[in-house]
């Protein structure tokens, strides 16, 4: 189980994009207005449509346009759609949705308008009426990019990525240059568990937009994921190049420092992104991963504590934390911890066996089986469901360590590492000491010093005098 665990900027949630409308003439009935009524109103409505101006601005601009008498339908229209835009910029949702309902009111056939409030109402929450929203406006607009990136996004949310895949290439196909969409559909790719698509996407995100930090960030995150950190190093090298105080690229810079077992220049990275910021969840994580590493379980435990305190449903502290108490032999406290973390994390089998682990060892082996056997069903069959298997009478030893012969070389000699850990404890619990201690030594001598079995195989021996 690797502790470090490196948040990166990737979107989780929808984040919609809103469009303002400009004016395009139509023609005006001679004599409609007197010419200095014209000549008012087309300013007002050009300024109407100006995404410069604040929002308060443009609320009182459109709203004036929206007074004038006689105001053809389609620039009403227009005007509507420019003043939900600007309500939508100050952040208040009902008043957007209500002027895009104007708008379409007005012009039943304003594609944007449509697709705006689909953005409203997704902003709030309402999935399935922002996707009715987004699909008249494509319907009406097949050529509207935006439309499909923003229905995309929607459809991500509930779960949807293959239609999201669909859309989002669409509006690719549509708007060639937009960078945006394509870190929209990496961020699918990632979600669908294909980081090598995610960069390829990210490569072109990058070509059009090199300026921006954050995608670096990004890419430099999904390198590390395929098992890349030259890549990943030299892209965190880059954002911080770009953008120096850049505190997240910092940390992220640290956490692979870390899987590359460089200490030093893990230390100073997480020293740098905890200067930078010191509310920065994930660098106080990776400081205390470092702390374990390095032997001082004290400054490692506060930094967990400080990681918690600052993000309270922050799983990976919670279970490491619940790691870092099973090695002091602090069982009851180590349950505590990894009940919140499975409560976060309900499909990680790690969770659950370490739970199991700081059960029996605090004495209630029965009820960490129960609550194991309960937990199963959900955790899948890919390793380690086998070490489950063995907790439960399910299996033997020999068939956890088959189990861990899957993966690429490096895979199988971690899953072989936490192997020797898991079935060392399953002989501690049986009162088989000297084959748990020969298999804790394997795990100390085989396992990256950033795995929790690492440091858990180092615990047991030290409690036996080794």
């Amino acid at each position: 189980m690797p502790c470090p665990e490196t948040r990166v900027a990737v979107r989780r949630g929808p984040r919609f994009a809103s469009a303002t409308l400009a004016r395009t003439w139509t023609a005006l009935a001679a004599g409609a207005l007197a010419l200095p009524a014209v000549a008012q109103w087309a300013s007002d409505l050009d300024a109407c449509a100006r995404e410069s101006l604040a929002p308060e601005q443009r609320i009182e601009v459109c709203s004036k346009v929206l007074q004038t008498q006689n105001v053809p339908a389609a620039e009403r229209a227009m005007a509507y759609n420019n003043l939900g835009v600007a309500w939508k910029a100050k952040d208040d949702l009902d008043q957007a949705i209500a002027n895009y309902g104007k708008a379409i009111e007005a012009d039943p056939h304003l594609a944007r308008a449509f697709d705006n409030r689909g953005v409203a109402l997704g902003a709030k929450g309402h999935m399935d009426a922002a996707i009715r929203d987004f699909d008249r406006a494509i319907e009406l607009d097949a050529s509207l990019a935006r439309a499909y990136e923003n229905r995309a996004l929607a459809l991500q949310s509930q779960g949807h990525t293959d239609a999201a895949l669909k859309d989002l290439s669409e509006s690719i196909r549509l708007t060639p240059q937009n960078g945006r969409a394509y870190v929209e559909r990496a961020s699918v790719w990632q979600e669908k568990g294909e980081p090598a698509k995610a960069i390829t996407d990210l490569n072109e995100a990058i070509r059009l937009q090199p300026e921006r930090a954050e995608l670096f960030l990004v890419r430099g995150r999904f390198f590390d994921q395929v098992g890349d950190p030259t890549h990943s190093i030299a892209d965190y090298d880059e954002a911080i190049r770009l953008r120096p105080e850049f505190a997240a690229a910092y940390n992220n810079r640290c956490n692979t420092w870390l899987i590359k077992e460089a200490y030093d220049q893990a230390a100073d990275d997480c020293t740098m992104a905890l200067k930078l910021d010191p509310q920065l969840t994930q660098a106080h994580f990776n400081r205390g991963v470092l702390w374990i590493i390095t032997g001082d379980l004290v400054k490692g435990r506060d930094e967990f504590d400080q990681a918690i305190r600052l993000s309270p449903k922050f799983a990976a502290a919670y279970k490491s934390r619940g790691a870092l108490n099973f090695y002091s032999g602090q069982y009851e406290a180590a349950q505590a911890d990894l009940e919140q973390a499975g409560g976060l994390l309900r499909s990680d089998a790690y969770v659950a066996i370490w739970r199991y682990l700081a059960q029996a060892r605090g004495g209630h082996a029965e009820s960490g089986a129960t609550q194991l056997a309960q937990s199963a069903p959900d955790l899948g069959r890919a390793w380690p469901a086998p070490v489950i298997d063995l907790y439960l009478g399910r299996s033997d030893q020999g068939s956890v360590f088959k189990g861990a012969q899957q993966g690429d070389a490096q895979t199988q000699r971690d899953q072989q590492c936490e192997a020797a850990f898991y079935v060392g404890e399953w002989h501690l619990l049986r009162h088989e000491n000297a084959q748990a201690l020969r298999l804790f030594e394997d795990a100390v001598r085989n396992c990256r010093k950033s795995f929790s079995e690492s440091g858990g195989a180092r615990a047991e021996l030290d409690r036996a005098g080794r």
